[in-house]
């Protein structure tokens, strides 16, 4: 009975990791978004949990380096099992650059194109909208 019981409980375990598309099944299915004459370079995953306080959003921070001249594209999927609409943006220092949510018209990119014009460290945030739990990748690629 005790044999029973654990592969049950080990099925139902291992059936929740099957469905859950917070894994590299996700970053697969991201990874389509990319066209034939781009170059995948990177992936960054974010799964934070909800916001405790409406002014403090959890964020997920990545740094890149990028080269001058270069365009890159840069894709954010979320995973449908959780609520949350991921957001990415690429910052120069301190200063907004490019992001997949224009705040002025509330609308949601899954994609932005970027022309470096200067080789930097750039850094790239991926939240999610109103302070929501989420599970999200986002796939950096080169054009060539």
């Amino acid at each position: 009975m005790k044999k029973i019981l654990t592969i049950i409980i080990l099925v139902l375990i291992a059936k929740s990791f099957a469905y859950s598309q917070c894994n590299q099944t996700l970053v697969t299915n991201c990874c389509h978004n990319i066209s034939s004459n781009s170059v995948f370079l990177q992936q960054y995953r974010a799964k934070l949990a909800a916001a405790t306080n409406p002014t403090d959003l959890p964020v997920a921070r990545f740094s890149v380096l990028l080269s001058k001249g270069n365009t890159y594209k840069f894709d954010v999927c979320s995973a449908l099992d959780y609520e949350g609409e991921a957001i990415l943006q690429l910052f120069d220092g301190n200063k907004l650059v490019a992001s997949t949510y224009h705040t002025k018209s509330k609308t949601d990119f899954k994609a932005f194109e970027f022309y470096c014009s200067k080789t930097a460290i750039y850094k790239i945030y991926i939240s999610f909208l109103d302070g929501k739990p989420g599970c999200a990748v986002g796939i950096l690629s080169m054009k060539k």
